[in-house]
């Protein structure tokens, strides 16, 4: 009797042994499955991002402008602008078939296969947190530069002149700041912001009903945040009234239009560069759903392959516009340089012109 329970409790041990074996296997497997559709649909997706984007700059003319060899480093490096935006979608179709090919029932082994992908996942999403936030910001610049050049635009003899450097306007704007820049230049331009706004508030309760009405409506002050009023009785005589209406009033109002419009670029910013990051984990989750749910209903086969078809098309659409849209934005980037840098050099020749009157005053 006491032999035949211990062969018992050995069966038992050998039978969970042998379970726990083909669980790790089931494991690996789906983990081999992550990876090998993951480095297939990403390469795919990188190629198609590729292509289309050196037949837009063959359009544009960029391989007349430089050598091929040249013009191809270009394309590679704005491509790499735009690397971490295919990741999300690489990994959401990977994860779609992943699941879409279960057999299982239960849904233990749902959410065990999910923890499984969390091994690819986390260092995923950690590479695409790293390379938007620090490595992107530096390719941007090197493709704006070289843009710029291209486009042979840039007054170099005037910057010269008067002391005016690329990377000086560059430092500037929101896409080459690093982090905690970013992040202080956004909290900055927010209390500017809501000083204005304080302002033209206070400003309006100094006003009368029909001067204070024509100047929110005019200056789209409701538009911006500022709560209407206005004084029953005011205190100010009417040449006050007017100044304050038509100078004071207007100039905060446009600061205020100037800094809202600048907040909100730097908001883009700080947002695309966190977008991937959490679209990693949201496409995850909701593609693993929509897979494992959808394992159950039979599709002809017929319909699989139209269905397959839509959804290539959709994706090489969705790839050219995210590579296009970083394109664009360098395009915008660096003819807003050229801009710039003519304003600097205006303020710095007007700033020379005051200097001078002030001199010539004073002799």
């Amino acid at each position: 009797m006491v032999g035949k329970t211990a062969l018992n409790k050995e069966m038992k041990h050998l039978n969970g042994a042998y379970f726990r074996t083909i669980i790790s296997k089931m494991n690996m497997k789906h983990l081999k499955k992550f990876c090998i559709y993951f480095i297939a649909i990403f390469t795919i997706a990188e190629l198609c991002g590729f292509m289309g984007l050196v037949i837009k700059e063959v359009d544009k003319g960029t391989f007349y402008y430089l050598a091929t060899k040249e013009a191809l480093d270009f394309c590679v490096q704005l491509g790499l602008t735009a690397f971490t935006s295919l990741i999300p979608y690489s990994l959401s179709i990977a994860t779609f078939l992943v699941f879409w090919a279960m057999d299982r029932e239960k849904w233990t082994s749902f959410f065990r296969t999910l923890a499984i992908g969390l091994v690819l996942v986390l260092p995923l999403s950690a590479m695409t947190y790293y390379y938007d936030w620090f490595v992107r910001p530096q390719m941007m610049v090197i493709s704006v530069i070289k843009k710029v050049e291209m486009k042979q635009s840039y007054p170099q003899s005037l910057a010269d002149k008067y002391g005016v450097s690329m990377e000086q306007i560059l430092n500037k704007k929101p896409m080459s700041m690093s982090k905690t820049k970013l992040i202080t230049q956004i909290d900055s331009l927010e209390t500017s912001f809501q000083g204005d706004i304080d302002t033209c508030g206070l400003l309006l309760s100094i006003l009368p009903d029909t001067l204070a009405s024509k100047a929110y409506d005019s200056y789209r002050l409701k538009e911006i945040g500022v709560e209407y009023q206005y004084a029953v009785h005011p205190a100010a005589n009417e040449d006050s009234l007017m100044f304050i209406a038509h100078s004071e009033l207007y100039q905060h109002a446009i600061g205020a239009w100037e800094t809202s419009d600048e907040l909100q670029r730097h908001k883009q910013e700080y947002f695309g560069r966190t977008l991937n990051t959490g679209c990693i984990y949201i496409g995850y989750i909701l593609f693993a759903f929509l897979g494992y749910l959808l394992r159950y209903k039979p599709i002809k086969k017929i319909l699989a392959v139209f269905a397959i078809l839509i959804v290539a098309a959709w994706i090489y659409r969705e790839i050219n516009s995210i590579v296009q849209g970083y394109a664009k934005k360098l395009n915008t980037e660096s003819h807003q340089i050229v801009v710039d840098t003519y304003k600097e050099i205006v303020g710095i020749r007007e700033s020379k012109e005051r200097e001078m009157n002030a001199d010539t005053q004073l002799e």
